[in-house]
């Protein structure tokens, strides 16, 4: 027996306190921090600031640090989202929807380059602050000034950390202040559900720190998630195109559906809309539900393809079309199909004021260029083709335009074709 005692006192010194005798982990919740700055534009760092705390303090072993998915979850059941906070009652309030023990809020504020941090723990079951604490220094030594606050944390709940926690802890997952705003802005348009902009304020947040793995993760996770959603949009076209029937009664309506579903930015989803395109002008098939009424300006001023004055009727089937000519302008041989085109639509909608206006914005380009010449055009155009291939964006819209040349090309010389 005495043998057995001595051996596990033994294995406990080397290697630690054994799982079941460790301490029972305290659960603790991060709330967003007030933005006292006076500037909206600083408001998502309030989401950085909880992500970075939360992501350090889930590196001690002795805390239950309550997830921010879970933050946003209760923020919004509880309807505490414009809430301040620092106030007691609603800190109190939000740590018990998230079943929390303490709960660490504040707030920030930005006088120049000087960036202030108010720190409280509040003991969720009483509401009584447990500590606070004030740090301030130059918002580049942001990243110190949250260790600050995390330490904050550690030492009002007296925790007791080993030296590989205490190391984690030290560790900022980026020096640049100017890619952790951009992650914090990134944050913040995910919540709201702009993957797009979460996406590109990632990429900045990339760019500034290439090693900032954070936001290479949130990256790459969007990216997944707009390969999924392109992967069902193009799927649901392809079926919906196999279906179309020229002599339906909704026919217009859902090629219309079909030309707004598409993204002229992604290469397969242009490829899908100029065969939509390139079916129709086969088939001599003008698919408008023309939508009309007043537009406020000048009708010489395009937005969208529309002209911005008098009575406007467009055909998305025409605009479409027409847009295409347009990116076609830099291309010399283009210019006798551009011109047909235009001729072609005015013919057929002679009042579509939209295709009018557009036309003629194509014709007076299509002037200038000849002024140019078309020698000097056509080696621009080969200059511009080759600097963009060269470049490293493999999703880059300039060269989706350039692969898609020969189809755009083809499209334009179906409706040429049809002019006597």
């Amino acid at each position: 027996m005495r043998a057995w005692l001595i051996a596990a006192l033994l294995w406990t010194s080397a290697l630690g306190t054994p799982r079941a005798f460790a301490q029972t982990a305290v659960t603790v919740a991060i709330s967003y921090f007030d933005n006292n700055t006076g500037k909206a534009e600083l408001e998502p760092l309030a989401k950085g600031m909880a992500d970075m705390l939360i992501t350090d303090l889930s590196q001690v072993q002795s805390l239950r640090v309550v997830e921010r998915q879970k933050l946003n979850q209760v923020l919004a059941e509880l309807q505490l989202s414009k809430s301040r906070f620092i106030d007691p009652t609603t800190a109190q309030k939000l740590g018990k929807g998230l079943a929390a023990k303490y709960i660490l809020s504040g707030s920030y504020a930005l006088v120049g380059d000087t960036l202030r941090i108010d720190a409280r723990v509040f003991n969720v079951q009483t509401g009584a602050v447990l500590t606070s604490k004030k740090v301030e220094g130059k918002k580049d030594d942001f990243f110190a000034l949250e260790k600050d606050v995390a330490d904050l944390l550690i030492a009002a709940l007296a925790v007791k950390l080993a030296p590989e926690e205490r190391s984690s802890l030290r560790r900022n997952p980026t020096q640049s202040y100017d890619a952790w705003s951009a992650y914090a802005n990134g944050l913040d348009a995910q919540d709201k559900g702009d993957v797009a902009r979460a996406r590109a304020a990632f990429q900045q947040a990339l760019a500034a720190d290439p090693n900032y793995r954070a936001a290479r993760t949130a990256s790459e996770r969007l990216a997944a998630v707009f390969a999924q959603s392109a992967a069902q949009t193009e799927g649901q076209f392809d079926a919906t195109f196999r279906d179309l029937d020229p002599k339906a009664a909704n026919f217009n309506q859902r090629v219309d559906a079909l030309l707004q579903s598409l993204a002229d930015a992604k290469g397969p989803q242009y490829e899908r809309k100029l065969s939509l395109l390139t079916w129709l002008a086969r088939g001599g098939q003008l698919a408008c539900t023309q939508t009309s009424g007043p537009a406020v300006g000048r009708v010489d001023v395009l937005i969208g393809g529309v002209p911005q004055g008098g009575v406007v009727s467009h055909c998305p089937q025409v605009q479409a079309v027409l847009m295409v000519a347009n990116r076609l302008l830099d291309d010399p041989t283009q210019w006798d199909a551009i011109a047909k085109t235009c001729e072609h639509f005015i013919a057929r909608l002679p009042g579509d004021k939209a295709a009018l206006a557009y036309c003629e914005m194509l014709m007076s380009s299509f002037n200038s260029k000849k002024v140019e010449g078309a020698a000097v055009v056509s080696q621009e155009l080969a200059e511009d083709d080759a600097r963009i291939l060269k470049g490293s964006a493999p999703d880059d819209w300039r060269r989706t335009l350039i692969e898609k040349r020969p189809a755009m090309r083809g499209l334009l010389q179906v409706y040429a074709r049809q002019v006597k």
